[in-house]
């Protein structure tokens, strides 16, 4: 996860932590000329308070955090000549602008999404899924519906995808899983708690784990075995909704789908040939 998007979450923030974070958000560019006494007195904090906060982030000072700052801000400033990726659309816009400004979205979405997927991660993780006998796939809301399109077309071609909807349940797949499972996690944040409950117990189990969120230091990406990025231009709560990200999780998931496809390709074209003339009458003349 982004540093931007730790100071938007705000997790274990006191308030006066929190309050400084909302600070660094409006004014980023301008913090990165701050000393730790100038900030303080902006926020109407102190200079041993912004320290904690910049500890609490994972950093060994104020230096180390502008520096990362810095980094997030020329991240986003380069992503800027697009479509906004939070609101691609205005108060009262036409029609005609709003269709071509989340077609726009989209086709910058899918290239943000290729040029952040990393070739020998993907060949991993497409390994780990054809060895697997069941493939299990842990998130919460708008990622399972994603990825139940994903088991659809995996199951037309005899693959066993599992999805638990209900998140408490999520937990006893996780428990009950054997080392003929691989693991999905899909979290945009990497840093949704019932999805990272979900991958500690995996991890006790030995199972493979394959992450799909967003780029950045989150606590997914320390149990994953293979991490495949998605669009990580959104902001966690400050957005119309998330369209770019599904977007881009839906193309993983259907890169996935083609790649164990053509790596098991006459097996796959076999299996779903004899399942579609068994379903579908049409056929039959």
């Amino acid at each position: 996860m982004s540093l931007l998007k730790k100071l938007e979450i705000g997790e274990n923030f006191s308030s006066s932590e929190m309050n400084i974070a909302d600070y660094i958000l409006k004014n980023s560019e301008n913090v990165l000329n701050m000393s730790t006494t100038q900030l303080a007195k902006e926020t109407f904090s102190s200079p041993a308070t912004i320290t904690r906060l910049c500890q609490k982030l994972g950093f060994k000072g104020y230096n180390d955090f502008k520096i990362s700052l810095s980094a997030n801000i020329q991240y986003v400033i380069s992503h800027q000549e697009g479509v906004s990726a939070n609101f691609p659309i205005y108060k009262n816009q036409s029609l005609s602008h709003i269709s071509n400004s989340i077609v726009n979205l989209y086709k910058e979405s899918i290239d943000e999404t290729l040029q952040l997927l990393d070739q020998n991660a993907l060949k991993k993780a497409v390994q780990q899924l054809i060895k697997a006998s069941i493939i299990d796939i842990y998130g919460v809301s708008g990622p399972l519906r994603m990825a139940s399109d994903f088991q659809y077309k995996m199951f037309r071609i005899g693959k066993d995808v599992r999805i638990v909807p209900m998140v408490n349940e999520q937990l006893f797949q996780a428990a009950q899983s054997s080392l003929s499972h691989c693991a999905i996690l899909v979290s945009y944040s990497g840093e949704t708690n019932e999805v990272i409950e979900a991958a500690k117990i995996l991890k006790r189990k030995n199972i493979p784990m394959i992450g799909i969120t967003s780029i950045g230091d989150n606590r997914l990406s320390k149990y994953c075995h293979c991490l495949l990025h998605i669009d990580s231009r959104e902001s966690i709560y400050n957005k119309v909704s998330t369209l770019g990200s599904t977007i881009s999780i839906h193309l993983i998931f259907d890169i996935l789908y083609v790649s164990i496809f053509s790596k098991c390709y006459d097996e796959a074209i076999d299996f779903k040939l004899h399942t579609d003339h068994l379903i579908d009458h049409r056929l039959d003349s």
